[in-house]
């Protein structure tokens, strides 16, 4: 996949660049090392979608396996999300939240969610990892706007955050953070295309084989 567009919020691209270049090149990296085709994997019955849809749990596996092996988090195989994400635990110790990766003290949050995730992440999780001394800056990974008629009805957009964020303006518990859009090249559109029509061909064929969930009962409607 490619990067299709960069957002810098109080200064986050400028201090993210001259602090943490590494980590910034090794975001990059996941996210072109990442194969689209390989991450159209969910059937849908959705009748304004295609047959065959991104996973946001792929998506969010590719990204993160990759990023795993430059220890921004540890994989766990026998959890739910198969990583161990890094963890803060708030006042009486039962509640907790987590992060998607940390590295020198940049954070990562990996969002093909709801909107509401987006600004989640953004204003309130990465000030309070800050606050506990564990990031000075973040970076959140989101779906440009082409994705998003091939996901499930629910995820959001670059688009959709970086407006409200011009909107909203910059507020003093803000950290510097970059969003970062990620987005198909034209050759993997491409493969997109030929995928979707070897499914309706044979969907067996390509469940049988792994590269498509079994389809559930119902619509799959949800970014899940």
């Amino acid at each position: 996949m490619k990067i299709g567009d960069i957002y810098s919020h109080k200064g986050g691209l400028e201090y993210i660049t001259q602090n943490h270049p590494k980590e910034l090149t090794e975001v990059k990296d996941s996210i072109i090392s990442v194969i689209a085709a390989d991450c159209l994997r969910k059937p849908s019955l959705e009748k304004t979608k295609p047959p065959l849809l991104f996973s946001p749990e792929e998506l969010n596996k590719c990204l993160k396996t990759y990023l795993s092996s430059r220890n921004w988090t540890k994989e766990k195989p026998e959890s739910k999300k198969g990583f161990e994400e890094p963890r803060i635990y708030l006042e009486g110790g039962r509640e907790f939240r987590e992060m998607d990766g940390i590295k020198n003290k940049v954070g990562l949050e990996i969002q093909f969610g709801k909107y509401a995730f987006m600004g989640y992440d953004i204003f309130s999780k990465m000030p309070i990892f800050k606050k506990h001394g564990l990031i000075d800056c973040g970076i959140e990974v989101v779906a440009m706007h082409t994705l998003i008629p091939n996901m499930s009805t629910g995820v959001s957009s670059f688009t959709q955050i970086v407006m409200d964020m011009k909107a909203r303006g910059v507020a003093d518990l803000d950290i510097p953070t970059i969003i970062i859009g990620i987005d198909c090249t034209e050759t993997e559109w491409q493969q997109i295309e030929n995928k979707r029509r070897q499914y309706k061909l044979n969907p067996k064929e390509l469940i049988d084989s792994g590269h498509v969930m079994g389809r559930k009962n119902g619509s799959m409607p949800g970014p899940k």
